[in-house]
């Protein structure tokens, strides 16, 4: 039992990282292109990017299971290392092109002018 919630931990940590670097290359892209964030790079995220919530509460309702029901100092360390890997670890950014790609074709397809205008943002990006 303990194993299973320690690996439940560890892919939730891993997603939320996945996640995480999402929205950062998302922001990276608005600076790059000279552009706010709020209204334009948030626009190159998935519809569902919302969900990254349950991903996070998850994590955290993971760790404090193991914290009240295995051992609070494991727990402890997990969070520390959890934060030292989303310190440590380079965000992929290159990874999320072809989400961000999909994402301007889909805001195309409802609105080609804006997504004329983020294909412009995207094709800014300096990765």
């Amino acid at each position: 039992m303990c194993n299973g919630w320690l690996i439940a931990f560890v892919t939730l940590k891993i997603l939320e990282f996945a996640l995480f670097g999402m929205q950062r290359a998302s922001l990276l892209i608005s600076r790059s292109a000279g552009v706010p964030w709020r209204g334009w790079g948030e626009f190159l995220l998935p519809r569902w990017y919302p969900l990254t919530w349950v991903v996070i509460i998850g994590k955290w309702l993971i760790l404090a299971s193991i914290a009240v029901f295995w051992n609070w100092k494991f727990a402890v360390l997990l969070a520390l290392g959890g934060w030292i890997f989303t310190i440590l670890m380079p965000i992929p950014y290159s990874l999320y092109k072809g989400t961000f790609k999909r994402r301007v074709d889909e805001v195309t397809n409802k609105n080609p002018a804006l997504g004329a205008q983020l294909k412009a943002v995207l094709d800014a990006a300096p990765f």
